[in-house]
């Protein structure tokens, strides 16, 4: 498993994966607050085979698992492999600027 790395300034985005995902299961994505505040940070992801909560506080300095769950075919089909981003976001600091962490993500059937 592949881990983020530290972001100590900048804005930059920090980008992690490819994390696979076997359809119907979840797996947890490291993520570490690099802030020296607790920080409420935005996630989503884009493609809508993949879900993963909107939001989450984390403590300052602290490392969470941020579950990411692959659903699969909605009709229970086999599918070729998915790919999809999940974005975490931290809100604008005092000089107006956003920082994104961007990890890779792969959903695979049961038969690949």
């Amino acid at each position: 498993t592949r881990r983020s790395s530290d972001l100590s300034s900048g804005i930059n985005a920090e980008y992690g994966g490819p994390f696979t995902i076997r359809a119907g299961q979840s797996i947890p994505v490291q993520f570490k607050n690099v802030f020296p505040a607790p920080t409420t940070f935005l996630l989503s992801v884009d493609n809508p085979l993949f879900a993963v909560k909107q939001s989450e506080l984390i403590r300052a300095k602290k490392t969470i698992n941020i579950m990411v769950t692959y659903n699969g075919s909605p009709s229970g089909q086999s599918l070729p492999a998915q790919t999809g981003k999940l974005t975490i976001t931290n809100p604008k600091n005092s000089a107006g600027q956003t920082v994104h962490w961007v990890f890779y993500l792969k959903g695979v059937s049961e038969k690949h």
